[in-house]
This record gives structure tokens, sequence and C-alpha cells, in this order.
């Protein structure tokens, strides 16, 4: 986009006219200086261009000084629409979205994994995801499939070498909990999922059993064909649509988990006078349920978990055992059908079916993964060797005469094993496993011995793994950790050893020197580095590269990657790289039905706002000897950051009566003074909100975070009022020279987000219902008037409620400690609380004529002028007051409201807006040269984290002087008081 592209209008405005694109509806504008505008992103000028597109807008798509872009609307942007029957959108409110690569692989419930763009296409596909209170893996069914363009991205690489690519926003699990990507340092702690499963493939449509199989089976086991049982049997599988059984079937994946499990610990046979079919199915308590889980996905009902002590016959000793029943004669035969054996294994004959050789890679997975979850050796470290397993075994008993069978079906096994590259050593017939029953009949115990290769190991507990224990498949994951982090080291060496050191003997260095230059400690020492120098000098032609003395065994590394994450399957890697790579394509997210809001890709898990001002009695000199506890107070008793919230949880209840009572339901309960009603944007409360459309999710993510600070720019600032230009309206809001005042910055939290991202997947469905076409999905709107509209706008007013209780739970929480430091008497009055993501209703002239619209301000701040109805009385002869925080370390401003801002719909600029990305200021500077820079002027700087501070380094931002002087200058608001920041208290 050219300069000539804009057309200049005054000093302060730039204009596209609607002729530069041919479905503009109206001009796009934008407030700035020339300097600004040369600076600005084209990318966030196309993103005014587009709103200007928007069905229904009225006069202009409007943007501040403060431009920078945003998902769908740009922050800065400004737009009305026709009321009621204009467009409302969730993007011109204020919501950002943080994604992932396109080809990154998402770990299904099925042990399969889909390359993230894919699954928008897929109709509730269950995937992986964590619950972190219970510290164990379920699953979820994702929605809300978004998607965006953008020129580069991060890449992360762990410790063991693995690798996703993101864009800066999006979380991960730490243990710190949910931490965004921008905010993680090299060496940091990162949640891994080690099993990675196969890659999907899609099932033929060919029929393994149909009708007539069941019938011979049937007949078989000597029921009359045309009986009553017969028809029977045969009806309950029409009836649970399990005839005929194909490949594709959706229910096949579980009744090949259900096989595993027979053909292992589970037994299923006619029984009693009447032939009933019964299976007894034992284990586990938390492995049985996930079975009766999969039992009912089939159709069948499962008898409640049994606990009983049985005698083992071997030893005579007791143990416990839990088992369920499940009493299902048409199940017996269906299976029996599919080549399940029924009654005693050990005295019958079967093999592996033969139709499980013909299905894709991932069905035979859930088979083997389900049949060791029952027989194959748990993970067990080698003691005799450093960084070894022993080698796994299957096991399987037969009567001595059946022993031949028994081999056939272990070779069975061997040969399913081979397609996920697992190697077998041998069959082994062990002596000690014959057994002679009290019938004298005696039977043999054979093992699949196989090879405990590291390549081998990572291929049978990465790929195949284990179904239905919890334990087993514990351990396989740690061990797969534990793997790669020996994989990687032996890697090292042997790069140094064949290539590395005998480079840089060809220039005549000396072994010490040789030494000096690669030694990075372990595993490359100065000892082993001129080991293999003098060993190559000699002529040594193999030198095998061996893991270190020192290298952890098992159990310690165990203990310490799996520290709070208890049997979960997570271990904790460490950040080894961090790089920004190019990347000209989409990266996409979605959210998940759960309430923790995560899932697995490529082994990693990966998750409105407003300010308020308040007003002292005391001037610099007189808080400048208690600053330092006023700030530690503040901090202690304001939570920050992403995620983080009080240690009290709020009650569901709780939560929708903030939601719809917002400030004055708090101040009914003694939090607050009536003045704080007055003193804020509609009174602290929309009429409109209506808890009921706002989600399960979304509550649940804010019943600890009313009264707490959110990350990135949100801050509560300790500031100095060091300049006033107009000292009648000044005088009007309370404010004098050197005056401490308290700056309060954040929203709505994780409620707000996760309300647009519910409302975000409804909105974009119904684009087709509504004929809404749009040159960018990610400015989803629909008719404000239509059934969705309305609960949005609905649900929009409730989250501004609970944002406006935020800063109102943060302002009591900020007088508790003010009090605390400075006496009883101290207090602290509310000037002004204003939001600047939000849309609402309201009375505007257009073309000579009063009309109602939506006004949507994204990162923009409404500016009432004197006079106007809905503004404080006591603030209708100057005008509302506009609060414009700068970044940190450098000013703020107080406006006031003009008519001249009429013609932005009474909105001005809401602070500096961005400049750079955080990770861009967090390489440019560090935290602590940031804190340094700030104390040398006197500021005091609490963070949690000093990752927070450098990527709010003033430096990220637009000079705010720059931006409030546009804004003065075009008229649209008159500066009343700069202030200078004494103390601030940051979000992480």
């Amino acid at each position: 986009m050219q300069k000539s592209d804009f057309k200049k209008i005054t000093g302060y405005l730039w204009e596209i006219p609607k002729s530069f694109r041919s479905d503009m509806q109206v001009p796009a504008r934008i407030y700035a200086s020339e300097e600004i505008l040369g600076d600005v992103e084209e990318d966030a000028i196309k993103q005014v261009i587009n709103v200007a597109t928007l069905p229904g807008i009225v006069k202009y798509s409007l943007a501040m000084p403060d431009i920078h872009t945003g998902y769908g609307f740009v922050i800065g942007g400004v737009a009305a629409t026709n009321f009621p029957e204009g467009m409302i959108s969730p993007g011109g409110i204020g919501y950002d979205q943080n994604c992932l690569s396109g080809d990154t692989k998402v770990l299904h419930s099925l042990g399969y994994y889909l390359p993230m763009k894919s699954l928008e296409k897929k109709d509730r596909e269950e995937i992986k995801c964590v619950d972190f209170k219970k510290d164990k893996i379920e699953n979820s069914i994702p929605f809300n499939f978004l998607r965006k363009e953008t020129p580069s991205i991060l890449k992360i690489t762990t410790k063991t070498r693995r690798e996703i690519k993101a864009t800066p926003e999006h979380p991960f699990y730490t243990p710190e909990g949910m931490v965004e990507l921008r905010k993680l340092n090299l060496r940091d702690k990162i949640a891994i999922y080690s099993f990675e499963g196969v890659s999907y493939k899609k099932p033929l449509n060919r029929v393994i059993i149909d009708e007539k199989d069941v019938r011979g089976v049937l007949k078989k086991a000597g029921i009359k064909e045309g009986s009553k049982r017969f028809n029977i049997i045969l009806e309950k599988l029409k009836y649970r649509n399990l005839l005929p059984l194909t490949y594709s079937h959706p229910k096949l994946p579980y009744i090949l988990k259900i096989m595993g499990f027979v053909f292992g610990d589970a037994s299923m046979n006619f029984i009693g006078k009447r032939g009933d079919g019964v299976f007894d199915f034992e284990g586990k308590p938390e492995d049985l349920e996930k079975v009766r889980e999969d039992i009912k996905k089939i159709g069948y009902t499962p008898s409640p978990l049994y606990f009983r002590k049985r005698k083992d016959s071997r030893n005579g000793q007791y143990h416990e055992s839990y088992s369920f029943l499940v009493n299902a004669s048409s199940l017996v035969v269906f299976l029996e059908a599919l080549g399940v054996p029924r009654g005693r294994k050990v005295n019958q004959s079967f093999r592996v079916p033969k139709w499980i050789f013909k299905t894709p890679l991932w069905q035979k997975r859930l088979f083997l993964a389900s049949l060791f979850g029952c027989e194959l050796r748990c993970p067990h470290r080698r003691l005799d060797r450093r960084g070894n397993f022993n080698a796994p075994s299957f096991p399987v008993g037969k009567r001595i005469e059946l022993l031949g069978n028994a081999k056939d079906y272990l070779n069975d096994i061997s040969k399913l094993l081979k397609e996920f590259g697992v190697r077998v050593l041998y069959i082994e017939q062990p002596k000690d496993k014959k057994h002679i029953n009290t019938k004298g009949q005696v039977s043999w115990g054979l093992n699949l011995v196989i090879s405990p290769a590291m390549e081998n190991l990572l291929n049978l507990w990465g790929k195949i793994g284990f179904e239905y224990n919890q334990e087993r498949a514990f351990f396989a994951n740690v061990g797969i950790q534990y793997l790669k982090l020996k994989q990687k080291v032996l890697k090292e060496k042997e790069t140094t050893i064949k290539i590395t050191i005998p480079q840089l003997l060809k220039t005549g260095l000396s072994y010490q020197k040789i030494a000096n230059q690669l030694a990075t400690g372990n595993p490359l020492t100065k000892r082993f580095i001129m080991d293999v120098c003098w060993k190559l000098n000699k002529g040594v032609k193999k030198i095998t590269p061996r893991i270190p003395p020192n290298f952890p065994l098992f159990k310690d590394y165990l203990q310490e990657t799996t520290k709070g994450l208890e049997q979960s399957g997570l271990v904790w890697d460490e950040i080894e790289k961090i790089e920004k790579i190019p990347y000209q394509d989409f990266v996409y997210d979605f959210t998940v039905n759960h309430p923790d809001h995560n899932f697995i890709a490529d082994n990693f898990v990966v998750s409105n706002c407003g300010v308020r001002l308040l007003k002292s009695e005391y001037t610099e000199k007189e808080i400048r000897p208690y600053l330092d506890k006023l700030a530690t107070e503040i901090q202690n008793q304001v939570p920050s950051g992403l995620g983080r919230g009080r240690k009290i949880k709020l009650s569901i209840e709780q939560i929708d009566k903030i939601l719809e009572g917002g400030v004055p339901y708090l101040v009914e309960q003694g939090y607050g003074e009536n003045e704080d009603i007055e003193n804020c944007e509609e009174k602290g409360k929309m009429i409109e909100a209506d808890a009921s459309c706002i989600s399960e999710r979304a509550k649940n993510r804010g019943r600890d975070q009313v009264g707490t600070l959110g990350s990135g720019n949100h801050f509560c600032q300790l500031d100095k009022v060091e300049e006033i230009f107009d000292e009648e309206v000044a005088k009007t809001f309370g404010l004098f020279k050197n005056q401490v005042v308290v700056f309060i910055h954040t929203g709505s939290r994780g409620l707000g987000h996760q309300n647009c991202t519910d409302y975000l997947k409804i909105v974009m469905n119904a684009l087709p219902k509504y004929g809404i076409e749009l040159p960018d999905r990610e400015l989803a709107c629909l008719p404000f008037n239509s059934p969705e509209g309305q609960r949005f706008f609905k649900a929009m007013c409730a989250a501004c409620n609970y944002a406006w209780s935020n800063r109102h739970m943060i302002t009591h929480y900020t007088r508790e400690a003010w009090k605390k430091i400075l006496g009883e008497k101290a207090n602290l009055k509310l000037l002004y609380d204003v939001a600047h993501n939000i849309a609402k209703i309201e009375e505007h002239e257009v073309n000579g004529e009063r009309m109602k619209l939506i006004v949507h301000r994204k990162g923009a701040t409404r500016a009432f002028p004197a006079g106007h109805p809905e503004i404080p009385e006591k603030y209708k002869s100057t005008g509302q007051p506009v609060l414009v925080p700068g970044s940190m370390g450098t000013s703020s401003y107080v406006l006031v409201g003009t008519e001249k801002s009429k013609e932005a719909w009474y909105t001005v600029c809401h602070g500096a807006g961005r400049a750079m990305s955080r990770h861009e200021a967090m390489r440019r500077v560090s935290g602590q040269e940031v804190v340094n820079s700030l104390e040398s002027k006197g500021i005091i700087v609490k963070c949690w984290s000093l990752r927070g501070i450098a990527e709010e380094a003033p430096i990220a931002y637009k000079d705010v002087e720059q931006v409030v002087d546009v804004v003065h200058q075009a008229g649209l608001s008159k500066k009343v008081a700069r202030l200078q920041p004494l103390a601030v208290i940051k979000g992480e």
C-alpha cells in the first residue's frame, strides 16, 4: 500500500476512499500523524479496509493512532453498524487467537495422530487432553476451529530433540501452569506426553463379518436355527448396528480394544443351565473403568466393579481382586465370529484373526496395545547396565499338546510387530514355566522375547504403547523420554568422534586445544575428547560412543522428571532452543470441551479489557517513604499472570450474580462505596447481561480470577500527577499536581477470552445461514437481531460486567493494602472506570438525524463530551474522563471528551499501541535491563517474571506522547493531566 492511496483530510486524519476496493461499503479512516502513519503495519491497514466491507456499517471504518494488527479487527479500531439489523462481531470487541502450524500432529483418543489443519473437516473427533486436577489423560472434543495467516512463527526444540511450531501467544504446560510461548526461556521446563502413536489412514469399507458368519457360530454353539434364542441374538446385534461389520465401522476401534483384552486377561463363555453368554474382566479399578466405557460405546451395559479377596492356588496367598461382568450372549457370539477364543484359552487352539492383518496400522495398534496392557512385561531397567532396559517379553500358556499352536500365535504377534518396526529376538520355553493342574494336565508357558535395543523400544512404547493399563503406560512414557535423552547423548558423541574431532585434527591443533574448544561438560568432557584424539591418531578405526558414568539411573530420572505430574504419563522436558522462522502459511487453533482447555500436539501439552483511576489525598513527597511497602503489599494482595487466580474459588451461582449484577452487586455485598457505581461506565452494569448465555467452561475459568491482574500489558501502577494542562477540568476531576494516583489496567480474564472463543465458532457457522460474505473470515459477524446475535450480545454484556467487577475487586484489595501501610483513615476514591473492548447500543447523529447504532470499540476508549446524558452528573459540565495508560515506565494521560469527537463516534485511543512483537522485544532487551533502567529513574518494579518485564519494555510501544498528541490536535479529546509512574505492579 502506497502513501498516495491515502487522502489527507486534516493534518491528523487520513482516508482510504470507498473507491479503493469494490467491496468497501464506506471509506476507511485513520487518525495519525505522518510519522505514525508511516510506521503502521500494512496488515493493520488492510484490516481497517476489511472492516469497511461489513454489511450495515455506517459512515466510516475508523482506527485510532495506537493502531496495530489484531484478530479480524485492528486493535485501536472503531466501527458502527445499523441498529437493530446491523452486524455484531466478536473480533470487533476484543479478541486475539494463538495458533499452531497446520502440520502439527494432534494425538487422537484412539492412538493415532492427525495434522492440525485436517481436524476442522472431521466431525466430533475425540482427542487426548490432560486433566490437571486428577493428573490423568482424558479425551475431549475439539471445536471453534480458527485459522489465520502469519509471516513468521516460533519453533521450540527441547533437550530430547522434540520440536513444535507455534505463534508467540500459544500457551504451553509448565510447572507454573499454562505459559505463553513468548514468555518461555531456554532451560525452562515444559510438559511432554511421550507416546506418539501412528499416522491415520482411512479404513476400507469392506465387510469383515455379516449375518451369515454369525449364523454359523450360533449353529456351531448348538443353538438351533429358527429358535427364539437364535433369533433374539441376531436381532440384538442388528439393533446395535453391529451387522454387517466393516473395517470402517465406527465401533470397530472399540471392538478391537475389547478383543485384545479378552485375548489377554478377560474370558468369555456360555455358563449355567441356560448357557448365558458372560464376560469376566479383571484388573485394576482405574483400568477397568476405561474398559467399561468402551463396552458402553459398543452398545452393551457392563456391571459395576466388584471387589473380593482371592486365594492364589499356586502359593495359597490372598490378594485383592477387582472385576466386572458383561452378561451378553449376543456379544459372545459376535466376538467368536471375529475369531476370539471362547472358554479357557490354555486348552484351545487359536491364532490372531486373519482379518486383523488387513486393518490399517492404527487399528492393529488398538488390538496389540490392549493385549500388551494385559500381558506384556512392564518397562523394567537392567540393574547391571546403566541406561538399558530388560528385553520385554510376551507370555502365553498352553497345554503341552498345543505348544505348536502357541508358537504360531506368537509368530502372528511377531508379524504384527514388524509392521511397527519392532523386532522380535526369539520364542523361549523356560523350564520354570511348566505347570501341572489337579487333573494331571500339563501346560507350559512360552515367551515372545522382544529386542531391548533403543530404537526397538522407542517403536514399541512410542508407537504401540499400552491400553487399559495406566501403570505400564506411565513407565513406558518416562522410558521413551529417558531413551530419547540417551539417544541425544550418543548422537552428540558420535558426531564429535566421526566428524568434529577429525576435522580439527587435520588443522594441526593439539589435543588440549581441541578439548578446550569442544568440551561442554557432560557428555563432552575434556578427558573424553582427548582420549578420542589419541585413539584416532593411533589409527583406531572403530570407537563406539557410550553413555557417561554419570548418566542418570532410570529411577532417579523418573523421580526428577515427573515431579508434580504423578502417574499422568506426562514428563518434564527442557527447552534447548527457541527460534523465529519464516512461515508463509496458515496457522490453526481450536478449543476443546474440557475445563482444563488443552490438547496434545507434537507431544507437547499446549491452552476484554479496560482501565480505572483511583485518587489519593497524598502527594509524592508524603508517599515516597512508604512506596516500596505499598507496591509490595498490592502485589501480594492482587494475584497476576496468565491463568493465575485467587486461592478462593467462587461458586457458579456467585459467578452468575456477578455476571448479571456487576459492580452494584459487589457494593451490596460490602465491597466498595455507592460512589464507585456512579463513577463507572454504565454504572458498572450492563442490564442486557444474561449469565445463561455464558458457557460453563467460561464460568469455570473465571471462578478464581475476580480481583486479579491479567498477563501481558495489564498492570496496577502508582503514578504521580506530573503536569496539569487544564486547571478547571482537573479540579472537577479532583486532580492536583504531585498527587499520587493508582492506575489499574485489566479485563475479563479467562472468562472473557473463553466467551469470545465459544461464540466465534457459532458466528462462523452462521455466516452461510445469513448469506454473509467477507474478505477475511476472522471478521466473522452476524445480524444483531438474529437469535445468535442476541445471545452473543447478552453474553458480551455479562463478560463486561465481569471485567468491571474484576477491576472493582482489585480496587478493594488495593484499598486494603493502602490502609494496611498508611492507616485506616487513608482512602482511595475512584475517578472513573472505562472499558476499551466493548460493543454498545448508543445514539449518535448521522447526516443530521439521531439514530441508534451498534458501536464496536476494540482497543479504543469512549470519550463522551460535556452534557452527555450517559456520564456522571459531576462531570456533565466538563465531559467524560478519558484514561490513556502509557507503556511501562512512560507517561499516562487523563483526557476529557469533546463534542468534535462525534466524528469518531465519541472515541479516542486506549494506549500507546504496540510497535513490535513481544518476542522481538525480548530479543532486543532483557527483563533485568528494563528493571535497571526504570530503577535508575526512581521507578519501583514488582513483577513475578522478568520475561514479563522484557516483553512489555517501553521500546515495544509507540511513543504515547505522539499518540495522545494526535487525538488532542485532532480535537477528539483534550489533555487534562500527565501522569508519571512511581511503582509498577505487573501481570506476568
